[in-house]
């Protein structure tokens, strides 16, 4: 144990030993994720009124809080796109010319609501006199 944490060796490419990988003891997760509950953004006291309590650096506490913004931003994400798929999957299939008059409505179509149909080259456009 070295400041609170567990060590695991870990390889290069090339099988050699490089620094030791430094896990956080189950303590040390829960207490971080009870203050990351309270609040998403560290001030700097509280990051180092933490990692003092916690046996760690200022900077490890503070990596930990970045990481764990952007676990907790995915799945906020992921939350939000399957709702709106699940909505959008609840609406009845709109016909273009609804989409292609309504100014009110901002939506852009996508390739399910209105197939795409390639133009016509100008050589078609010329043999067939369009």
């Amino acid at each position: 144990m070295l400041d609170g944490l567990d060590e695991e060796d870990s390889l290069e490419e090339g099988g050699q030993a490089t620094e030791k990988k430094r896990r956080l003891s189950m303590h040390q997760v829960k207490a971080l994720e009870k203050n990351f509950d309270v609040g998403n953004k560290l001030e700097p006291e509280r990051k180092v009124k933490l990692a003092e309590e916690l046996g760690l650096q200022p900077r490890q506490v503070a990596i930990w809080f970045q990481n764990r913004r952007a676990r907790w931003k995915t799945k906020v994400l992921e939350k939000d796109y399957a709702m709106l798929k699940a909505n959008r999957e609840k609406e009845p299939p709109r016909n273009c010319s609804d989409c292609l008059h309504s100014p009110s409505d901002n939506r852009q179509l996508s390739g399910d609501d209105c197939p795409l149909v390639p133009p016509k080259s100008s050589l078609e456009m010329t043999v067939n006199g369009s």
